[in-house]
């Protein structure tokens, strides 16, 4: 994240569009969640899904997220929007 947006992106993310909400539901996702590290704009989201591959899949078609995206581009440092998944490696049940 841009340092200078932080605030700003923090903002957004609690008017997130109720058709952005409908496309997560339908794609399958659940328990979203973000987390920011303020010192140095790293964020970190999180969700579940009982198919995360498909679920990312149906996003990636829906309607609303390139208009999401778009909306979201200015938050982020160059090069800072791209996205991995990090593999998991333990879990407390």
């Amino acid at each position: 994240m841009r340092p200078e947006k932080l605030v700003d992106d923090v903002a957004a993310h609690q008017h997130v569009w109720g058709e952005m909400w409908e496309a997560l539901a339908a794609a399958g996702w659940r328990n979203y969640s973000l987390f920011l590290q303020a010192e140095d704009g790293m964020v970190v989201g999180y969700f579940e899904a009982d198919d995360v591959d498909a679920a990312q899949d149906a996003m990636s078609h829906a309607a609303v997220s390139p208009r999401w995206e778009a909306a979201m581009a200015e938050y982020f440092a160059p090069g800072g929007g791209d996205k991995q998944v990090l593999p998991q490696y333990f879990h407390l049940p």
